[in-house]
């Protein structure tokens, strides 16, 4: 008569063929948690990408308005001071360009172009179409003013700032209280999908 071996007393969790199978299973599962993550990273990494001051923490904005296909950059009144260093970054903080030099006042700059007494630190690359671009302009006291957009929110002969971004008149925006959590209040301000009035630039 044939003997039967006796039952394992080794625990589940001892024995190769379900332990393996564990694993395989925590493996799959983490595998599969990475790409659900990785992906909603990805949707998410463009509107709130980190500079090194943190989550563009500016307060004090900067506009930008389209001329012959060059982004001409309008510092406003209330955002003016002793500019140090100017950079155009992606949404991860990698520069597009970069400029530094003695503090110089400025109320307006081409992207891309240095201005007078600045030094070259990163010279200019097209970014991608659709890609979101952050202007950063450091200023010796102050702090950070900035604007984050795409260049396809920009327009020609109208000067687009704020957050969310609204469109001013060229000659208005310089003046106008965009600054702060006081809102705007400049009748200069153009709604977006409405036609800007003539006067004032």
């Amino acid at each position: 008569m044939p003997s039967t071996a006796p039952p394992s007393d080794t625990p589940w969790c001892q024995r190769r063929m379900p332990s393996f199978l564990v694993f395989l299973a925590v493996v799959t599962a983490v595998g599969l948690a990475t790409v659900v993550v990785g992906v909603q990273v990805a949707d998410v990494l463009p509107e709130v990408g980190k500079d090194q001051l943190g989550q563009d923490v500016w307060t004090d904005p900067v506009g930008l308005e389209s001329a012959g296909g060059v982004a001409v950059a309008h510092i406003p009144d209330c955002s003016a001071g002793a500019v140090t260093r100017i950079a155009l970054w992606d949404a991860n903080s990698n520069p597009y360009w970069e400029v530094a030099g003695p503090a110089t006042p400025l109320s307006s700059f081409f992207v891309g172009a240095a201005p007078a007494g600045f030094t070259l630190v990163k010279p200019y690359t097209k970014p991608p179409p659709g890609a979101v671009l952050r202007l950063v302009v450091f200023r010796k006291v102050g702090g950070v003013a900035g604007i984050r957009y795409r260049e396809s929110q920009l327009r020609k002969s109208r000067v687009v700032s704020g957050n969310p971004l609204a469109r001013y008149t060229i000659a208005g925006y310089q003046d106008a209280k965009v600054c702060g959590e006081t809102g705007i209040t400049k009748t200069t301000f153009v709604p977006p999908g409405t036609v800007a009035p003539t006067t004032g630039g």
